[in-house]
């Protein structure tokens, strides 16, 4: 038997519970948080405690030592954890052992188990008006494809929580995309324990293989030869121009002590198989917190740093960045510059642009030793390949501040969320060409949480300046809330997009769907927002769209939603991936998967032609031609675009009076001299009624001379 089976075997019969239950029951009432803050506060001087909590590190599955320092503890060993967590400004997951220490807790103290969480009534999903979450609300501008369910036909699907969800699409290969999240195990080959599952899929995402990420062990850190219990955390994922895609995340282990490290793993296969690579920072032995990273490279051939990897992150709330340029296995790391305001940063981002220049966004907080209070977004640059950074410049001031009494929505009152402003630049070469974009969530002055709205700001001067918010959600401004906005530019489109959780189809502000919007106008402006999530055979509660995560349903994962969701996007499609609890709530409840991974791609616009272009010289100009797809019923005309250097440039519009399913399409280009238009390419794209425009058609070279 591995040594990691023994000590999952030996961690369920010592501490006694299901490692698969969670902290049950509402959030604490205001005197009851007070309580648990007095006694947090007196333990930190307390010596009979703090000798019981050294006696635990190494020995985290000691029954002895686990059940003495769990009956001596007068709150749950849940809110010391959290509390900690808090006030280190420390975001992860809470680890399975916690959870389990807590139900052990709850065994040993069932008097302070039922003042601190008594059960009550089951609140399920009253107040949401189903018939309106099943009207069919997505416009003509866009087609929803099925909520996939992406461990739905795996003999042996995760179970546990999973959360923390990113995705990535090739950028040469869009058939070929990746998909992370933190999960507690995987069965089968990835053995008992998990850092962290990875979803692959080779057919465009219709059809998905599960894998794992590598073991701490490849990166020579073994969490068991130190008494503790490994956990994963913070997937970050990124493919280079070489069909390799590359895996950031955290390696913890929990043996009393929280220690962390940052690895990444490669994988040559399209995701299918992950061989360790490097390690970024390990800080086992310093017990230094190393949170929330993120990843992007550098793809663009023309740039001096082309292939350059980056990962950012926090270290002990100060935001760091590294480098490699041998493909991951080594890391030169760089201290961010410091806000002028904050002091607590709380998460980056990063983006590339194709002249190899880095921006970076960075969240940062004032607190003081309970909470924080103020929030600001800041900008950075490096025009060397990360050596250097420029001094922050000022995104925005929000009236929204995490680890604050005011960062706990219905829909993540356990977690509560933070800010994490996400950031991509325009490298399409088009109008927008540049354009550097940052999305984030925020209320209105002394407004509650559970208004929070979704915006975007742009800078079209490198991150010098940048313009004034623009509100994302159309559901009209402080409604419900709308939270863990992220936003990536469509590099083809030339269009920002973004994807967030929103619970505007629930007056109880607890159930969320994902919705979605781009901007056609160098992000000025959004479009009609649509609702990703639809109702899908692929989970058990087949006929809602919405997740519910809060306390309110009582086998929710006490990690909630996590930190964001995924998104990417390319050619006027997005591929979005979230977590999902409609395979167990609000019926199924005794259903062994709880959270799992959902995908589903959307297309903005009508779709592409139904059958390759075909092109021919006519009259010394070039013509095209080309048969619709039986999709594109909303036809109203087709833009043509001339294709060089990898830019579109509109040479035309073809006006048309909806699908026909025997017309031949034809379009003369009559702009182009005939000499220019040979060492062209062309495509074209369906508009609808709407106005928005669909995906480019594949491409076809002018007629031969």
């Amino acid at each position: 038997m591995r040594k990691n089976t023994i000590v999952s075997l030996a961690l369920s019969v010592l501490i006694l519970v299901p490692m698969a239950v969670a902290a049950k029951g509402p959030r604490l009432k205001p005197e009851l948080r007070k309580e648990v803050q007095t006694t947090f506060k007196r333990l930190q001087k307390d010596p009979v405690y703090q000798a019981m909590k050294g006696r635990l590190k190494g020995h985290v599955l000691d029954r002895a030592v686990v059940e003495s320092y769990l009956s001596y503890l007068p709150v749950s060993p849940l809110e010391i954890f959290n509390l900690d967590r808090w006030t280190r400004r420390i975001d992860m997951p809470v680890p399975e052992v916690i959870e389990a220490y807590h139900e052990r807790w709850k065994q040993l103290h069932p008097a302070e188990a039922r003042r601190f969480y008594g059960a009550g009534p089951r609140r399920g999903a009253e107040g949401i008006a189903e018939e309106k979450l099943l009207a069919d609300d997505t416009t003509k501008s866009a087609v929803i494809g099925t909520n996939l369910n992406l461990a739905h036909t795996f003999p042996v699907p995760p179970q546990e929580f999973q959360s923390e969800v990113q995705v990535v699409v090739n950028p040469n290969n869009p058939n070929q995309m990746v998909a992370a999240a933190n999960t507690a195990k995987v069965a089968g080959a990835c053995g008992p324990r998990t850092v962290q599952a990875i979803y692959y899929s080779s057919d465009g995402g219709a059809t998905w293989g599960l894998t794992c990420a590598p073991s701490p062990i490849q990166y020579g850190l073994d969490c068991d030869a130190l008494g503790g219990i490994v956990n994963g955390s913070d997937p970050a994922l990124a493919w280079n121009r070489n069909n390799e895609v590359f895996f950031n995340y955290m390696a913890i282990c929990f043996n009393g002590d929280l220690q962390f490290a940052m690895v990444i793993a490669r994988s040559t296969d399209g995701g299918a198989t992950w061989s360790a690579r490097g390690t970024i920072k390990n800080s086992w032995p310093t017990l230094d917190v190393e949170d929330k990273n993120f990843l992007a490279i550098d793809t663009h051939q023309g740039s001096p740093y082309s292939g350059r990897l980056y990962s950012c992150w926090g270290r002990n709330n100060d935001e760091k960045i590294a480098y490699s340029s041998d493909n991951g296995l080594t890391w030169t790391e760089k201290d961010l510059p410091t806000p002028p305001n904050g002091g607590v940063d709380i998460s980056c981002d990063i983006a590339v642009q194709k002249n190899g220049t880095v921006h970076v966004v960075i969240e940062t907080e004032s607190c003081n030793d309970v909470e924080c209070f103020d929030e600001w977004l800041y900008y950075t640059r490096s025009t060397d390949g990360g050596a250097t950074w420029s001094a922050p410049k000022l995104v925005a001031a929000t009236n929204f501040a995490g680890f604050s009494a005011n960062s706990c929505p219905a829909a993540q009152d356990g977690r509560c969320i933070i800010g994490l402003g996400s950031i991509d630049v325009d490298n399409s070469g088009g109008l927008c060409n540049g354009t550097v974009y940052v999305t984030y969530g925020d209320h209105a002055a002394n407004a509650s949480v559970d208004t929070m709205d979704v915006f975007v700001r742009r800078s079209t001067n490198g991150g010098s300046t940048w313009g004034s918010a623009v509100r994302v959600n159309d559901d009209g401004a402080g409604g419900r809330v709308q939270f863990y906005p992220t936003l990536t530019v469509d590099q083809v489109k030339g269009h920002p997009v973004v994807a967030w959780l929103d619970a505007r189809n629930d007056p109880g502000n607890a159930s969320v769907d994902v919705f979605t919007s781009r901007s056609i106008t160098c992000g000025q402006s959004f479009r009609k927002n649509v609702q990703v999530t639809k109702p899908s055979s692929e989970f058990n509660n087949s006929t809602i769209s919405y997740s519910n995560e809060s306390v309110a349903n009582a086998a929710h994962n006490i990690n909630q939603f996590g930190d964001y969701i995924g998104l990417d996007a390319r050619n006027g499609e997005a591929y979005v991936a979230w977590t999902d609890s409609r395979h167990f709530f609000p019926a199924f409840q005794t259903e062994p998967q709880k959270e799992n991974i959902a995908f589903a791609k959307m297309t903005f616009g009508p779709p592409s032609p139904s059958q390759s272009l075909q092109s021919e010289i006519v009259s010394q100009r070039v013509q095209i031609s080309w048969r619709d797809s039986p999709e594109a019923a909303d036809l109203t005309s087709y833009n043509v675009y001339r294709v060089s250097g990898g830019v579109y440039t509109k040479v035309g519009s073809l006006a048309v009076s909806g699908y026909s399913p025997t017309a031949t399409r034809s379009f003369r280009d009559t702009t182009t001299p005939l000499s220019t238009a040979r060492t062209s390419f062309y495509a074209v794209a369906g508009v609808d009624s709407l106005g928005e425009e669909g995906p480019y058609s594949s491409l076809v070279s002018a007629a031969s001379q």
